[in-house]
């Protein structure tokens, strides 16, 4: 049986697996064992995908259309360089990919299985002339006599491959390995397995079974505060900065280009420490009781976010088009209206330009502003933030602001969109190890940073003889407060069903809720949402134009009527300085070295960290536990959960079953469940698309 044997940290020899038997092998060997890693290694083929050669030709023609008097040549090299692009986009998509690896790996063995690469062994290694030395026949200049220069230049000569091995094909390994992936008494690891297990979906037509376990994920819970979740860094992390990858380096970008040999020692070392990782950080979350929750729940929302990516959100691809040349005609307004104020040739992209139209002096040709904060160079900044305060000293700020945001949603959500699209939709993905504090991100498009107002919500629609059912919880994080802190006012305000916003100001300006004014309300949530994160008087003045001492009096008010606030603030950050960590209502921790700084900055920010943590961690837990809930509650219908955005999930329901379905979804989010005293409560609607949904 082909099989590499592991000595402690090190693989003592890498072959390839090239029979069925031995992928049958493989499933005996590793049901014995009831657990394995598994990693695939796949490539973007451009031909498979006509749909692309429409975009591909814009974009070569737009860089194209920048150079000045291109040649052949570099016409010719900058259309390699964009299909490149595409194919490392491919790559990386699921659904679009192609699979030509699979390692496997469990206790004691590792596997690596070719199916279809292209490069066989070396025949004549790469060779790199340095400028020492002439480089061989073929690779010298040719002077204008049409001789060879012999002279002594840099040079790269590549290396020479032999034809690539007989491989088993795709179909014979996939169904040779279904027991494994089909088995729900296997636990199925992997790095980042959402991907591979969505990669290799497709050659199924269905999800492999859970239990899943991922390695990013635990070591997310076992420490959230790494710069990096690579494979690579978790392995140095781990091991004493072991480089596992020092022989060949880091392959998987260009696997499809490198040696047969070379390639399956990758796939067996990126298999075997995915399992070995997998091994060390599951034995240690076992001892871990509350460490152990959190990795069960996210676990089960990760099966849940791999029907989502799959299943997708329908486009609607030409209103996306009407609406990039609507951005486009804005744009083009802005431009004529700081043609009123900049100079000719004036580069609303360029930062030096926006440097020296802002802060030089009028005689100039500036505007002749003082920068609000510097770069970390001493330069103005001319960041958003350093605009927004800005705002009010010339027309120009709205301007570019207003470009700036304009071109962030075209190149974002309008040119970025399109060639992601598949078949109409678009598979976002939706990470649980990206944020400090267990709350999901999302990436491909970022939908979190999609404004609640904007006509981008309005080109994600309801798939035919669908309807769109978009429900989030009413004020989660403010009831999380209200849980941990059990203050008087604000656990009344809920249990009695009351706009907290309303109440908020009806106990600041010490008037009955009912008389409370539309301008007092957004004065009280203004409130509200500061204290929930941190903020203070100062921050409410600049959002609401109101005088500093008068907001000053208003958040003094908020914490003298919501008391118990200010209190359990106090107990979070004294048991963070005592523990190390804080913790969320799953046991989530998030670990905050600086509480005890005596950077008195760091410190503070620490403090904040360590309230919004366990506010925004909380409200998270809430909303995985309903995604899980949903999902075994509507198994069997038709509903389908699309996306899911901070207190927020979108799902497609058959039109005709909507009204049966809804109270089915809101209750399994935990619509009028008390949790530690406080009532949740969730809004539903349907629409078409999710703007109106949202009524926006």
């Amino acid at each position: 049986m082909t099989t590499v044997a592991v000595n402690g940290t090190g693989l003592q020899q890498s072959r390839a697996v090239t029979t069925i038997q031995e992928v049958k092998e493989i499933v005996d060997v590793v049901k014995g064992v009831g657990a394995f890693a598994f990693d695939i290694e796949s490539r973007g083929v451009l031909e498979r995908h006509p749909e692309l050669t429409e975009h591909i030709e814009a974009d070569w023609k737009a860089h194209v259309s920048k150079l000045k008097s291109p040649s052949p040549e570099i016409r010719q090299r900058a259309r390699e360089a964009i299909e490149s692009e595409y194919r490392s986009m491919l790559a990386l998509d699921p659904l679009r990919n192609e699979v030509f690896w699979i390692g496997i790996a469990t206790k004691g063995h590792s596997w690596a299985i070719p199916m279809g690469h292209q490069v066989g062994y070396v025949l004549e290694p790469e060779e790199v002339g340095d400028g020492t030395t002439v480089p061989p026949p073929g690779f010298r200049k040719i002077l204008k006599n049409g001789q060879e220069s012999m002279a002594k230049v840099r040079y790269a000569k590549p290396a020479v491959y032999g034809p690539p091995p007989e491989q088993l094909n795709r179909s014979q390994v996939f169904e040779a390995l279904r027991p494994l992936f089909f088995d729900e008494g296997l636990i199925k690891v992997g790095h980042n397995v959402k991907f591979d297990a969505r990669s290799i979906s497709k050659y199924y037509g269905a999800l492999p079974c859970k239990p899943f376990r991922d390695t990013m994920i635990l070591q997310h819970i076992i420490n959230e505060n790494l710069s990096s979740y690579s494979l690579e860094n978790l392995i140095s992390h781990n091991y004493e900065k072991h480089d596992a990858y020092a022989r060949d380096g880091k392959l998987g970008k260009i696997i499809d280009k490198v040696s047969f040999d070379a390639a399956t020692r990758y796939v067996h070392l990126d298999a075997r420490w995915t399992w070995m990782l997998y091994v060390r950080m599951a034995r240690y979350l076992e001892a871990q009781e509350e460490l152990q929750r959190s990795l069960v729940q996210d676990s089960d929302v990760l099966y849940v976010l791999m029907q989502m990516e799959n299943q997708g959100i329908s486009v609607d691809s030409h209103r996306l088009k009407t609406l990039g040349k609507e951005l486009d005609d804005k744009m083009q307004q802005i431009l004529l209206g700081l043609s009123e104020y900049a100079p000719i040739g004036f580069n609303p992209d360029s930062t030096k330009h926006k440097q020296a139209f802002l802060f030089n002096k009028k005689r100039e040709g500036g505007l002749g502003l003082k920068p609000v904060k510097q770069t970390q160079k001493g330069a103005p900044s001319v960041d958003e933030e350093s605009l927004t305060k800005l705002q009010g000293k010339h027309p120009a700020i709205d301007l570019l602001l207003g470009w700036s945001e304009t071109q962030k949603l075209k190149s974002t959500y309008v040119d970025g969109l399109m060639p992601k699209l598949y078949k109409g939709r678009l598979h976002p993905s939706f990470n649980l190890h990206r944020t400090a504090t267990g709350r999901l991100s999302s990436s491909n498009p970022n939908l979190q940073n999609i404004p609640r107002d904007s006509s981008i919500r309005s080109l994600f629609v309801a798939p035919e003889g669908y309807t769109l059912m978009v429900a989030d919880y009413d004020q989660i994080e403010l009831r999380v407060m209200a849980m941990f802190s059990k203050d008087e006012n604000m656990m009344d305000i809920f249990v009695n069903n009351r706009d907290i916003h309303a109440g908020a100001a009806a106990l600041i300006f010490n008037k009955p809720i009912e008389e409370v004014t539309d301008e007092e309300r957004q004065l009280g949530k203004g409130a509200n949402f500061l204290t929930a994160y941190g903020g203070g008087y100062g921050k409410l003045a600049r959002i609401t134009g109101l005088s500093e001492d008068r907001a000053k009096h208003i958040i003094n008010r908020y914490y003298q009527e919501f008391s118990g606030l200010t209190s359990w603030k106090r107990h979070v950050i004294s048991q963070g300085k005592a523990y190390g960590y804080v913790k969320t209502l799953s046991g989530r921790r998030r670990r905050l070295p600086d509480l005890k700084s005596g950077n008195d900055e760091l410190r503070a920010r620490a403090e904040r960290q360590a309230v919004n943590a366990v506010v925004q961690g909380s409200a998270a837990d809430i909303c995985k536990r309903a995604m899980i809930n949903i999902d075994n509650e509507l198994q069997g219908t038709n509903c389908k959960m699309l996306v899911q955005v901070h207190d927020e999930i979108v799902a497609a329901v058959p039109e005709d079953q909507w009204e049966s379905l809804m109270p089915r979804f809101v209750s399994a989010m935990g619509d009028g469940v008390v949790l530690r005293g406080v009532p949740l409560k969730v809004s539903c609607h349907v629409a078409h698309n999710w703007s109106e949904a949202k009524g926006k």
